[in-house]
């Protein structure tokens, strides 16, 4: 096995892990979760999307959102028991296709052009498990699957104080990554909140793709 092969076994290990113990986030209840995706929601606006990619995707939460401004959604999450929760929570015909899937191993690309990409609190996992090159490249990989025009949407938490992953200035090097390749910053800005008496700033940034990238 490859160390890449490795790594890939590490990050399924890791996320499903967590997704078998259950909603440990609290997605379904918290309402710090529904104001922040509400507020992500706000930060895009009115723009119709024709086709949507999110990586991460979770169980669904915010794809589901999100299908209010798409005609078609790819979601992607490496966790199986992750995407058997989101598919079980549609109840009708839906444009959204959940898939499971590593996003290093960068099976989205095929399906591109994206006139947006989602990449919610997916990004420091990624800086976490893969070494910067990885992620650099595959950074510079997403800019390469936006059409001209599109967007990109990442939004990540900031912790100072108990999780060393979320570390603003971290956080912000992923912002700043995201700069680096070729993203023109559209709007950004901090969303506050407060999770079991703890307080937690996300930093939410809206890219473009310019035309002549």
């Amino acid at each position: 096995m490859t160390d890449r092969e490795q790594l890939g076994e590490k990050a399924l290990e890791f996320s499903e892990g967590l997704w078998q113990r259950g909603d440990i986030w609290e997605f379904d209840t918290s309402d710090f979760e529904r104001a922040r995706w509400a507020r992500l929601m706000e930060v895009l606006g009115s723009t119709r999307y024709g086709r949507v990619l999110e990586l991460g995707c979770g169980a669904g939460h915010f794809t589901r959102l999100l299908a209010r401004l798409a005609d078609r959604i790819v979601a992607f999450d490496i966790a199986p028991t992750a995407i058997a929760r989101a598919r079980a929570a549609e109840t009708a015909a839906t444009i959204i296709d959940y898939r499971v899937g590593n996003a290093m191993d960068y099976g989205w690309r095929d399906d591109g052009p994206w006139d947006l990409i989602v990449m919610n609190d997916t990004m420091c996992y990624l800086g976490w498990l893969y070494p910067v090159f990885d992620v650099a490249w595959f950074t510079s990989e997403l800019l390469a699957a936006t059409r001209p025009g599109g967007h990109f949407l990442m939004a990540n938490a900031m912790d100072a104080q108990y999780d060393k992953l979320l570390l603003p200035y971290i956080i912000r090097t992923y912002r700043d990554l995201a700069v680096n390749v070729g993203f023109r910053p559209l709007r950004e800005e901090v969303f506050t909140g407060t999770k079991h008496d703890v307080r937690f700033d996300v930093l939410i940034s809206l890219f473009e793709k310019p035309q002549q990238a």
